[in-house]
């Protein structure tokens, strides 16, 4: 495996660890049918949802103030060119 591959691995265990201290019970629990297994995997896909929706809002400002500094430098460099060749 890869070094990503180990530390998903990694994530994993620790989730599952984390969740058996939190909750007392592991994914082998049987109290719960598939109904309830796939409401919980839909609450998770929703959420999944909800922080790439955030995450591409949050790139799209980044882009945005990203364009206006080049927009910005470009005319502040072109300006100090013109007037290097004025002065010249």
């Amino acid at each position: 495996m890869s070094k990503i591959e180990d530390e998903v691995c990694e994530e994993i265990q620790e989730r599952a660890a984390k969740g058996l201290a939190k909750y007392g019970v592991s994914m082998e629990r049987g109290d719960l049918g598939i109904h309830e297994w796939l409401q919980h995997l839909l609450e998770e896909l929703l959420d999944a949802a909800v922080y790439v929706k955030r995450l591409q809002k949050e790139y799209r400002e980044m882009e945005e103030q990203l364009d206006d500094l080049v927009i910005s430098l470009t005319k502040e460099i072109k300006e100090k060119i013109d007037k290097n060749i004025d002065e010249n």
